[in-house]
Parts: structure tokens; sequence; C-alpha cells
């Protein structure tokens, strides 16, 4: 589609990706030639001056921003380039936009790949062709549901660049200094946002009033959005807890959610994508759908050029088919990307036999023995490794548990002790000892949210489950209340899992 409301920005000079790096939040030397990232631009102050997405280019470096945006980074990056080789200039071009290009063989020549709102994607200045077309308000259905804010609407001059999405995808910490740094990265480190934008998933349809919420008679936040079921709110960090179900009251309304971390379309590897077209495969091949079974492979092969499985299940379907000239030929292509695989030569061999290449399928049969020896050589080795590295593991456990014994001989009461007890337990599997441990240290330091994870994990183990339940409960409380949001978060989830079983049985 046409991204007729956005524009291209040109940046040349020698010192361009230098100059970049220093001005901007992101890390620009974390991508490579034709990829892009989301970055924001700060004031001294951690305020957002604007944001826009910066690809990579041999020869130049491109940011593509909405129209609006264009004059605003014209003008507050030319102050700051002083003795710097480094030029932008607006461009007037057409820019358009193909998700999922790597399944579009037609249209390889693109300007740059991004994630465009959370979904792989490419830029080009001339038009896809054979494309099927979006329009602009499934994108910004997608856009709402992911999270990505939009300028004046979700973003202004006056928040913190820590206050929106642009904080999990256009800010790196680990980069070092930009302009604006010290401040945004002490609100990261100090609980971060009070407010922060997630999904609220309603339990009903219904249309509510983009207007304050409140939980348990407290202000928790503001709706921003509404689509469908699903709105987008600026939610307070004590309630912020993934998966967790809420009982709320906006305007006059009282309603059931359940709270869920942007972006609401996971973005997958690569490879799990893969792996889910493969089996729709497989499926369509079962069901003698030959050639749209191989096509399903063939885009699996697209998401991930490495994967065997779907190289050798094309060339067996071939096979089957009779066309073993072809089959032979995707078994040489899998040989290119697993060239240890035995099946590979032992299907080779099949077809040459089929073809009445008598030598060249002993010879192949041949190749499939050699491999086959050399496999069994790797899995002991393979075996051997691991041993080693359970041995490792075991002197490790060892020396812990005798530094935490010899704390507790002088304090028992010393909760960072009993808990490493209780985690020498677990690992063991010895998960009533470990409990046993763990009831002590919350009594002892009611606000150890990683204790109460430790706690509920050994419970469920033991098979006391209704105990597991209510420490779960109190745990994501306690978590999510000191910002403890990774124990928070897997609190909840195990809670959910315990509260369906529960219900199933």
């Amino acid at each position: 589609m046409q991204l007729t409301d956005w524009s291209l920005i040109e940046v040349t000079g020698a010192d361009r990706e230098a100059f970049f790096q220093g001005q901007v939040t992101n890390d620009l030397g974390a991508i490579g030639v034709k990829e892009a990232q989301v970055t924001a631009r700060l004031n001294r102050a951690g305020k957002v001056q604007s944001f826009f997405t910066i690809a990579k280019l041999l020869d130049r470096l491109l940011i593509l921003c909405p129209k609006e945006l264009v004059e605003n980074i014209l003008a507050d990056f030319n102050k700051f380039i002083v003795m710097d080789d480094v030029e932008l200039k607006a461009l007037n071009e057409k820019i358009y936009l193909n998700f999922n290009y790597f399944l579009d063989n037609e249209n390889e020549d693109h300007l740059f790949h991004l994630s465009f709102y959370g979904i792989n994607a490419a830029i080009n200045t001339k038009p896809y062709s054979g494309v099927p077309a979006t329009d602009e308000k499934e994108l910004e259905i997608v856009r709402f549901l992911n999270g990505y804010p939009k300028w004046k609407k979700d973003v202004d001059e006056t928040q913190f660049a820590n206050d929106s999405f642009l904080n999990e995808i256009a800010i790196s910490y680990k980069k070092g200094c930009f302009l604006g740094q010290e401040t945004v990265a002490k609100i990261e480190n100090n609980r971060g946002a009070a407010y922060y934008p997630v999904l609220l998933t309603l339990a009903t349809d219904v249309e509510v009033p983009l207007t304050e919420l409140y939980i348990d008679a407290k202000k928790a936040g503001v709706v921003s959005y509404q689509e469908g079921r699903y709105l987008q709110v600026n939610l307070f960090r004590d309630f912020r807890v993934d998966g967790k179900k809420i009982d709320l009251i906006i305007g006059t309304l009282e309603l059931s959610a359940t709270i869920n971390y942007l972006p609401f379309f996971k973005n997958q590897k690569r490879d799990d994508v893969a792996n889910e077209l493969y089996h729709l495969g497989v499926d369509d091949f079962q069901s003698e759908n030959v050639e749209s079974a191989m096509n399903y492979m063939k885009k699996a092969i697209a998401f991930d050029p490495a994967f065997s499985d779907a190289y050798e299940s094309i060339g067996v379907i071939l096979g089957r088919k009779e066309r073993y000239q072809e089959a032979i030929e995707w078994m040489d292509k899998l040989l290119t990307v697993k060239s240890s695989s035995v099946m590979a030569h032992t299907n080779k061999s099949l077809f040459l036999m089929k073809l009445g290449k008598i030598e060249e399928a002993e010879a192949e049969k041949g190749l499939a023995t050699i491999k086959s020896f050399s496999m069994y050589g790797e899995e002991a080795k393979l075996k051997k490794a691991i041993e080693a590295e359970k041995q490792k593991k075991e002197e490790d456990i060892n020396r812990r548990e005798k530094m935490f014994l010899q704390v507790i001989e002088i304090d028992p009461d010393d909760t960072i002790a009993l808990y490493g007890m209780a985690d020498v337990a677990f690992y063991r599997e010895d998960f009533k000892k470990a409990a046993g441990l763990l009831e002590n240290v919350v009594v002892l330091d009611e606000k150890y949210s990683a204790a109460y994870l430790l706690l509920g994990k050994s419970l469920e183990a033991s098979a006391n489950l209704e105990r597991a339940i209510q420490v779960y409960k109190k745990g994501i409380d306690v978590a999510s209340k000191r910002g403890d949001m990774m124990p928070a978060n897997e609190m909840q989830s195990r809670l959910n899992q315990l509260v369906v079983a529960s219900r199933l049985a």
C-alpha cells in the first residue's frame, strides 16, 4: 500500500552514522545494511522531540516519518550539525509498504526492511506489483493493538520517552550516551513510568467512554483507544501484571477485564512462523493436496532458509509423484543447508535407482553410510558434554549449599541464605523441604517477591495446589507494588493455569 501521510528524509555525509549514533535513543550499530529501527529524539530533559524509523543503506541513511514531523526533524538536527559532514534533505518520493516481503519473489528490490507497527515489512519508492492491498483502517487497528504511538495523539513534547511504548521499541539503554539519556535511564531504573500503555480485554462487548478508570475505588489509569473488546489504557504500575483479571469502573460501567502487555500481535521469530507453515503443508499432504503442501513448505523456507525438514519433505513429495529429477535437486538443496544430512543421500540413492543410474545411486548410498557413522560420533560427544555440564552444576550446587549453611549457622533467620537453601532443595526435587524453608522466608520478609514465586512452584510440585494459588495471589500483589514485574508476570501466568485446571477438574 502507499503511505500517503509519510515522508522520507535522506541523510548523507561521511559522519552521518557517528552523528546519529550520539543524537538518538536507539543503537544504530545494531542494524545491518538495508535494515531499519524505530528511534527517538529527546531533549536534555528526556522529553520526546520526535520519533521515526531510521534505515541504514550503503551510501546514506533514510528516515521514515509522518509528514507532519519533517520540518521538526530537519530543524532540530540541523541545529546540532556544526563541524560534522552530515546533510539532511527531505525527498519528494512516493512511499510504498509491503508486509511479509520475503514471501514475494517478484519484488526483491526493496529500499530497506523494517518492523512496521510490529510486523515485518519492506519499504520502496515504486509500487509493488501483485501484492494485495490493505487499507488505512486495518493499519490503524494494527497500530493500536500493538501499542505503536502516534504523534500528538499518544506522544508529544511534554512527555518522557518512558511514558509510551517507545520505551520498548525505540530506546537502547546499553548503547551509551545520547541526549536525555541520564533522565530516561533514571526513570527506567526507578520502577519505570507510573502510567504505561497496556491492553485490556473486556469480558463483554460494550462501548466505553475514553476517560479515567478505577480499580478498588482508586484511579488506575485512562482509556485512550477502543477496538471491539480491546481497550488501550495507560495503567498505573501497581496493577500492571500480564494476564491478571481485574474488576474496574469506567464512567458508570462496572466491568471485568484481563490485562495484556503490548504488543497484541507478538512478533514471532521467523523460524516459529516457518514451523507453523511447514505443519500446514504436512496437513495438506496428508489430505492429498500435494501442490498446496509444497507451496506451504516453500513459504516455510522463505521464512527460514535453513529449515532442512522442509527441503527434505518437498523432495520426498516429488519422489512419490515420480518427479525424480526435481526430487534430487531438492535433496541437493538440503545438503547446502545441512551438509550432515544422512537422509539427503539416502533419498538421492533411491531416486537415482529409479532413474536407472545404478553407479551414482551406490555412491550416494555409501555417503549416507559414512555420514551415519559420523553422526553417531557426534552424538557421543554431545552426551559427554551434557554429562560434564551436569557434573559442573552439581559441584556448584554443593558449593552454594555449604556457603548458605555457614550463613545460617551464624544467623538462622537470614532470608537470603534460607532462600538459597530452598533453591538447592528445589533443584534436588525435595519440594516439601523447599516449601517449608520458603514459608519461613515470606514470614520473615513479606516483600521477598522471588520467594513467593519459588514457594508457589514448590507447592505445585508437592501437589498442594490450593496453597499454591493463595501464595501466587499474595506474591503477585507484593511483586507488582514493588515493581518486580518478572516474578509478578510469571506468578500470574502460573496462577491462571492453576485456576483453569481447577475448573476442568
